[in-house]
């Protein structure tokens, strides 16, 4: 079972999948830019230390991209529906894909068993040392046979696997909601984490700086930020209050 979901200030639960994706945001505020430099230059618990208040303050810092998820929610929903579904459906899958699909089965059993069929009565012809000429042609024809079906049987092997691999794979994303997704993980990264790592990066490398307590989060961090959307301790920003 896993963990279950967060109930941040936004009102909604943040289910796996969005905690999956903040960890990933804050794993890439942690490498970007100045606060990936600085990181190299601090102690090596300094990254640990940010990383553990990142995910203490998961709801202040979800609440300042509010909006944006609430988007990247809808889109899914629309993208989830029977009708999107429908339509992503593979379009092989009518009465022609039946065709093929019936067609990639029996054409290598019948070709497999007709290349049996003359392999052995050209040989016993050959062997009896009766119609060796009629014996070497069913033995040519029974060996063309079974070329034909490997290369069917490979190619309805190798089709099945394509549409195996497309069914268990992850479910494709529409471009409107990997849109929304894109700009909702922009907006977490550069208005919420990326500004509240920067601000705690004294605190991390300070020596002794604890890595996860309730004093080190967000609230209890004083006044530090000047950025939109991080006013006061509590974000006093627009989205918080949602």
């Amino acid at each position: 079972m896993g963990a279950p979901p967060i109930e941040g200030k936004t009102g909604s639960p943040i289910g796996p999948e969005e905690r999956a994706e903040y960890a990933r945001v804050v794993e890439e505020a942690l490498r970007s830019g100045a606060l990936g430099e600085a990181l190299r230059g601090a102690p090596p618990a300094a990254a640990e230390r940010l990383r553990g208040w990142a995910h203490e303050a998961v709801e202040d810092l979800w609440a300042q991209a509010a909006a944006e998820h609430r988007e990247w929610r809808r889109a899914r929903a629309v993208g989830g529906s029977p009708e999107a579904a429908s339509d992503a459906a593979p379009r092989a899958a009518g009465p022609g894909g039946d065709l093929v699909a019936a067609l990639a089965v029996l054409v290598p059993l019948t070709a497999g068993a007709a290349a049996l069929i003359f392999l052995v009565l050209g040989y016993l012809l050959m062997f009896a040392g009766v119609q060796q000429a009629a014996g070497a042609s069913l033995v040519v024809t029974g060996w063309a046979g079974a070329g034909v079906a490997a290369v069917t049987a490979s190619l309805g092997l190798g089709r099945l696997a394509v549409t195996a691999r497309r069914r268990s794979g992850p479910a494709r994303r529409s471009a409107a909601e990997e849109a929304a997704r894109a700009a909702w993980r922009a907006a977490l990264l550069e208005r919420a984490v990326l500004p509240y790592l920067h601000h705690r990066l004294l605190d991390a490398a300070g020596p002794g700086a604890p890595a996860g307590s309730e004093g080190a989060g967000l609230r209890g961090a004083g006044p530090r930020f000047s950025s939109p959307g991080f006013d006061s301790p509590g974000f006093g920003g627009p989205d918080a209050a949602r």
